[in-house]
């Protein structure tokens, strides 16, 4: 498979390009903050009452649709998960801090009806924007599901609520193509494993790498079989990274190749535990960072964006970035990303990060092969490298500073 990145969409996507104001769905139920530890634990119930609080206190949930929040069905979850598996969960009667039929998830009582409320409310918001009930949603849910394998829970997470909502998406009339992009910190080894020999879906992954949790999503793993070249991890080598690392990686590699895919809906996989200030993540990413990327999704997808929460465990930095992207997703102004600030600095290891995406990438998408891309790279820092003030600049040249500013 080769794509070249059209000039124009064809006739059938060009309402994609943009992106009028629509109403915004907000999917929430407070039988999610009924799964907990009993030992208490970062993935704790205030993270979806804070963020709820929040929403409500900026005025923007007045401005939304509330949806009507369900459970995922058996028909549902068996797309994606075993049968043995889905059992298991339901079966849960008795807290536990670390539940080894479960792969060491903590469980209560409340945790069945949970785990099925997250995966259902992500998979009606997906279905409501479809119907064009919505123009995009924000499904606010946990326990968190994308390190959840079809046949085991993991890291948190008990259903795989994102593969959930992207099975059932691409059974709706019309829809050929499910865009998931997958901003939390950790790489979501359950969607990509869930979905990776499927040419319908893109997923898409920036985290951490070099061994951070879970350990996978290296930049060769580009899917199986037929879906090769439809899995791309973006892995940061170390801590730090922030907002316009990961604004390069939309401009050089994540955009042209969205572009040529042509989704017909996008999911993000919203967790907010890069922001700078969270106690697993470590990295640097800001509210206002959060938000561009929003707006950039929005941009290719004809506004068709449902974000469904993830991670995030700075309860109050996490309301805020998702009060940010909420925000966007009704149609509110970009935050500019100044430059000049420390923890908006582009690293020079970003750019041998997506020197190395595009390596494995190029035999499947025209965008980032030969010449044409390295020049585009080349240009992009040099630009970066020609705004350094003249002392970091010559300290940049001699290899004392690990960013560009």
């Amino acid at each position: 498979m080769s794509l070249n990145c059209p000039s124009e969409f064809p006739a059938h996507h060009k309402e994609k390009q943009s992106c009028p104001p629509k109403t915004v769905g907000m999917i929430f139920d407070p039988i999610m903050e009924d799964h907990f530890s009993p030992q208490g634990h970062y993935e704790c119930p205030e993270r979806v009452a804070s963020l709820v609080s929040k929403l409500e206190e900026t005025g923007l949930l007045a401005s939304c649709k509330r949806l009507a929040p369900r459970l995922a069905s058996d028909e549902e979850l068996m797309r994606v998960h075993t049968r043995e598996h889905i059992a298991k969960v339901d079966g849960i009667r008795e807290a536990s801090a670390r539940n080894a039929d479960l792969g060491g998830v903590f469980c209560s009582p409340g945790t069945p009806a949970a785990a099925r409320m997250a995966a259902g409310c992500v998979t009606e918001a997906a279905l409501q924007v479809l119907r064009g009930e919505v123009g995009s949603a924000m499904a606010v849910v946990r326990p968190p599901g994308h390190h959840a394998e079809c046949d085991r829970a993991m890291g948190f997470c008990l259903f795989n609520n994102i593969s959930v909502a992207a099975e059932a998406a691409l059974r709706f009339p019309g829809v050929k193509r499910v865009l998931v992009l997958d901003w939390d910190v950790h790489h979501g080894n359950g969607i990509q494993h869930t979905l990776e020999d499927n040419p319908g879906v893109m997923y898409i992954s920036l985290h951490r790498g070099n061994g951070f949790f879970p350990g996978t999503g290296e930049a060769h793993e580009i899917g199986t079989g037929s879906g090769a070249g439809f899995t791309m991890n973006i892995p940061w080598p170390k801590a730090g990274f922030g907002d316009l690392d990961y604004k390069a990686a939309f401009d050089l590699v994540i955009e042209p190749v969205v572009q040529s895919f042509l989704p017909d809906l996008c999911i993000v996989a919203a967790g907010y535990d890069a922001v700078e200030g969270d106690p697993l993540g470590n990295m640097r990413l800001t509210a206002e960072g959060y938000g561009h990327m929003t707006q950039r999704l929005l941009g290719v997808c004809g506004g068709r964006v449902v974000v469904a929460l993830e991670g995030g465990y700075n309860v109050r930095a996490t309301a805020d970035c998702a009060a940010e992207t909420m925000r966007v997703l009704l149609g509110g102004p970009v935050a500019s990303l100044e430059e000049g600030e420390p923890r908006r600095s582009l690293r020079r290891e970003t750019k041998d990060v997506l020197r190395l995406v595009a390596k494995h990438h190029q035999g499947h998408w025209d965008v980032l092969s030969g010449s044409t891309f390295d020049l585009r790279l080349k240009r992009y820092f040099d630009e970066a490298f020609r705004r350094l003030p003249e002392s970091s600049r010559c300290r940049a040249t001699h290899g004392s500073i690990e960013i560009y500013v």
